[in-house]
């Protein structure tokens, strides 16, 4: 164990209320990217909360994983083995598919081919799907190598509370001026794993200080949250449209995704029980277990969708046509998943 001082656990309810955040979180995720972000801007845009809630979930068991692991090394390769599988597999089925639209492979040169390990994919040129979301992967494996650091001072709450200022802070300036272009570290922009790093480390946070699993604390926090984004709007005559936060995420971004996850904290128990009350929604742990896969594949099985049953005529994009894009993403996506999670 690499950490002694290291005893709480997670409960059965806590497990259980982890594995359905996960398997919601995806699905919405899903839901969005098939086009519930577009649907009814900009208020359907706050749909975006939900991938800071993968950060959290990540920041709650990594810690525990951490301290079950005999070195850094060890903790490293559990982590990185499922995180990144699915991406080079993802890689491979692009240059498969690159290979079948275009008749040849895509340009494998050396600048390419540090793109793609460095999970920064290049763009149309050498890919014939989008990979835009691969920015969750580049931004949680950063946030994964730094957590031992995180992790060291887990005794220290103060520093660890500092370290959250710090990246809200940062967070609080993107929402003034624009810094994010100065986060550049040898190529690869930081300033996303660094303000994200606030959801991963109030993640483990929660689980591991019985002071901040308080309600009414989290109820007074939820609502702090709320009212720091009015104020946020009105003082800075901000744009609500998440659309215009969520690439250099800025506080308002950062409050609005807190306010979900304590939400979700404050109804934890309630969720749990309903689900468990209603055997077909705790097919939830299939999206729980294969959570990086559905994340990967779901882009491309809408390129295949959009490929195969695209309307030429737009205005034929009624309810129906979304009913059966978002069933045929959802089945194929899932069916593709399974051999991906255990490849």
């Amino acid at each position: 164990m690499l950490m002694s001082g290291v005893t709480y656990k997670l409960s059965i309810e806590d497990s259980a209320f982890l594995s359905h955040l996960r398997g919601i979180a995806i699905i919405v995720i899903v839901f969005g990217h098939i086009g519930g972000f577009w649907a009814f801007k900009p208020y359907s845009e706050f749909l975006h909360v939900f991938v800071p809630v993968f950060f959290f979930l990540s920041g709650s068991v990594s810690l525990l994983s951490f301290n079950k692991s005999k070195s850094v090394f060890h903790y490293y390769n559990k982590r990185f083995v499922g995180l990144l599988t699915p991406y080079f597999l993802l890689c491979i089925l692009s240059l498969f598919v690159y290979l079948f639209q275009q008749g040849r492979f895509a340009s494998l040169d050396w600048h390419y081919l540090s793109l793609w390990l460095q999970i920064r994919p290049p763009g149309k040129a050498v890919t014939p799907f989008p990979v835009g979301h691969v920015w969750f992967l580049h931004t949680l494996f950063i946030i994964i190598l730094i957590s031992p650091v995180y992790f060291y001072f887990y005794k220290n709450k103060i520093i660890l509370f500092i370290l959250l200022l710090i990246a809200l802070l940062i967070a609080g300036t993107q929402s003034i001026y624009d810094i994010e272009n100065s986060f550049y570290f040898f190529g690869n922009n930081i300033f996303k794993p660094i303000v994200h790093s606030s959801f991963f480390i109030f993640g483990f946070m929660y689980f591991s200080i019985p002071q901040l699993r308080n309600r009414n604390l989290i109820l007074g926090l939820f609502t702090c949250s709320i009212l720091l984004n009015i104020v946020l709007v009105r003082l800075l005559e901000l744009n609500i449209d998440y659309e215009f936060h969520t690439f250099a995420p800025d506080l308002y971004y950062v409050a609005g995704s807190f306010a979900t996850i304590f939400l979700f904290l404050l109804t934890k128990r309630p969720l749990v029980r309903t689900i468990k009350r209603f055997p077909l929604l705790e097919r939830l742990s299939f999206f729980h277990y294969h959570t990086f896969s559905i994340y990967l594949l779901h882009v491309p099985v809408i390129f295949l969708f959009n490929k195969l049953f695209m309307p030429e005529n737009s205005q034929l994009k009624d309810m129906k046509y979304a009913v059966l894009k978002l069933i045929f993403v959802l089945i194929v996506t899932c069916i593709f998943a399974i051999p991906f999670t255990y490849l």
